[in-house]
């Protein structure tokens, strides 16, 4: 173990980061290199690209130009036959003369402008533009040959190798197993996400130290409500006297608001990064994000400080009730790290030592990576992160994201999303990093796995669902997000059925008439459009199973027809991740089409 991991923040900056980064320039040119592709002559083709596309640009400029000015002469047409029409409206004199010859030179003029001039440079600038956009087609195809081998070499698990060099601690597993939960579940305290208010999107799983570890990302639902506003024109016939007493009439106009509120359905991704250890069982506590690191010193003093007087409120009450908690000797660490709540003072302290709340201290105040965006959850064996950044995190490590005609554009996208990736996951680790407890190995447990009644979690189950279009699982009047929820069928020969229910809303227009007190003394009913979601649920099966292929292997053995054709007749309903391929059944679909299908994939057996 690297000792310097117990102050995350100094390993990053002074050490990981750079090792990241130059970890990512090496295993891109090792992949160039295996590719056999010439990088140099692929930038001689990339830039013969671009200068015609520049040449493209530049003149498309001037053509923009040129349709102006044509533009310009279809005004002076028009403005011609005005003058023209309008001289001949009481025609006399000098000055319709003067307006029937400039009406008349302005029209022939612009005429002959547009069709001897102008259309002619436009379709010969377009003419050019097409013999420069044909050359351009040529390079750009010939740029794309020269990057085909090294962008058929790009894969999901790119990303995961590079985090395990520059991180040996580190192991990712290739899915989340079925084993790796049931350790979890059994070993350290995991509850799976089993309501029908979540559905798994992303997951990554491994270990670190030897400790298992699970990020998980969830498309979650919530009833909320939405406040919608209507208007109604009002219009009365005032009487009044004016200033010399005279009876007079006035129209007055007003217009009357109202508004309602109703239910609606809100959705929103949520990411976790949950850590089991086996250090301080008994110990349950959170803490919520102060973002210290945005507040100068003074105000992180005011805020110390009156915590202080918080906590030794709060542990006077402890004791008139016989609770155990007991404010810590470091009020700047009880005060920023703020886990009030904990249940266990003797473990929170094995778990926080003197160079714990160090550590923690500095990570807090600390504006490297992300400050303090974190929430830490504590549930016994099981430490929750949720961080603002992961949040917005870029999980999906497909590699075609690198995939280009442009080897350096290619290069920086891929060193660019790595050195990112490894940034998120790095600094959702940092707060659990510095606590040396969470840095020891685990015991291990000689309880057997037990076996199930499917080959994959159901966090898998959801994770292939939802890369399927969700129009095959969808109800079809629904109008809104869809979260997905599955339950195992039926397994064998390597095979998982499960049922997939898809829980959505149709959106159906409204008006409510609401009575609004009128300038005009009377009531007026004032309509308020609004949308009324009506829950929908449909039941449907998908068929899963693991082919045992990286994402390159995938896209190398689509190349093969019977896999190719196989996959052709399943498209559209079906997805590909980590290894694991799912597809939507139709109603006409057997089981024994299921695995025929699966039989031509030629998957693994389990």
């Amino acid at each position: 173990m690297d000792d310097l991991l117990l102050e995350p923040l100094k390993y990053y900056e002074s050490k990981a980061k750079q090792q990241h980064h130059d970890h990512a320039m090496a295993y891109f040119d090792e992949l160039v290199q295996r590719s056999g592709m010439d990088p140099e002559e692929n930038r001689k083709t990339v830039k013969l690209y671009n200068e015609e596309m520049a040449k493209i640009k530049e003149l498309n400029g001037k053509i923009s130009k040129y349709k102006w000015v044509r533009v310009l002469a279809i005004i002076g047409i028009v403005i011609g036959a005005i003058l023209l029409i309008s001289s001949f409206s009481g025609f006399s004199g000098f000055g319709s003369v003067l307006k029937l010859l400039i009406g008349l030179g302005a029209i022939v003029g612009c005429i002959l402008a547009i069709v001897k001039k102008i259309n002619p440079i436009l379709k010969n600038f377009n003419a050019v533009v097409a013999e420069h956009q044909k050359v351009a087609d040529e390079y750009l195809a010939q740029a794309k040959a020269q990057m085909a081998p090294l962008n058929n070499l790009f894969d999901d698990n790119d990303t995961k190798k590079l985090i395990e060099k520059t991180l040996p601690e580190i192991k990712i597993d290739p899915k989340f197993t079925v084993e790796r939960q049931d350790i979890l579940q059994n070993q350290y305290d995991y509850v799976e996400m089993t309501d029908e208010e979540s559905s798994t999107v992303t997951v990554l799983s491994g270990e670190f130290f030897g400790n298992p570890f699970v990020f998980q990302r969830y498309l979650k639902h919530q009833m909320g409500s939405q406040t919608y506003t209507g208007t109604l024109q009002i219009s009365w016939t005032e009487t009044y006297r004016d200033s010399n007493g005279k009876l007079c009439t006035r129209r007055r106009y007003q217009t009357l608001t109202a508004s309602v509120t109703k239910p609606k359905p809100f959705y929103h991704y949520h990411t976790l990064l949950g850590y089991g250890h086996q250090a301080a069982p008994a110990l349950t506590f959170s803490r919520e994000s102060t973002h210290a690191e945005k507040k100068s010193d003074k105000a992180i003093e005011r805020m110390v400080k009156s915590g202080e007087k918080k906590l030794q409120k709060q542990a006077q009450k402890a004791i008139k009730k016989g609770e155990s908690f007991t404010a810590m000797a470091n009020s700047e660490f009880d005060v920023l790290f703020g886990a009030t709540d904990r249940d266990n003072e003797m473990e929170f302290r094995l778990l926080f030592t003197p160079l714990a709340q160090t550590g923690m201290t500095k990570l807090i105040r600390s504006d490297v990576g992300f400050g303090d965006d974190f929430n830490f959850y504590k549930q016994n064996r099981y430490n929750i992160i949720v961080s603002d950044h992961a949040q917005n995190w870029d999980m999906n490590t497909s590699g075609k994201r690198y995939r280009h005609y442009d080897i350096d554009e290619s290069r920086k996208l891929f060193v660019e999303f790595n050195d990112t990736y490894f940034k998120n996951l790095f600094f959702d680790f940092a707060p659990l990093l510095t606590i040396p407890a969470y840095q020891e190995k685990p015991m291990l447990s000689m309880v057997p796995y037990e076996d199930t009644q499917k080959y994959f979690t159901t966090a898998e189950h959801e994770i292939l669902a939802n890369a399927i279009d969700s129009k095959s699982f969808a109800h079809s009047r629904t109008a809104t997000d869809v979260i997905l929820k599955t339950a195992p069928i039926r397994k064998e020969n390597s095979v998982d059925c499960v049922k997939v229910t898809a829980y959505s809303y149709a959106a159906e227009d409204r008006i409510d008439l609401i009575p609004v007190y009128g300038g005009d003394g009377r009531w007026h009913n004032v309509p308020v459009p609004w949308i009324e979601y009506i829950p929908l649920e449909k039941t449907s099966c998908m068929a899963m199973a693991e082919l045992d292929l990286s994402e390159c292997q995938f896209r190398q053995k689509l190349g093969e027809n019977e896999f190719s054709e196989t996959i052709r007749d399943l498209s559209g309903r079906s997805a590909y991740k980590d290894g694991l391929y799912a597809y939507a059944l139709n109603e006409e679909d057997n089981i024994d089409s299921v695995y025929a299908n699966f039989g031509k994939l030629n998957i693994n057996k389990k």
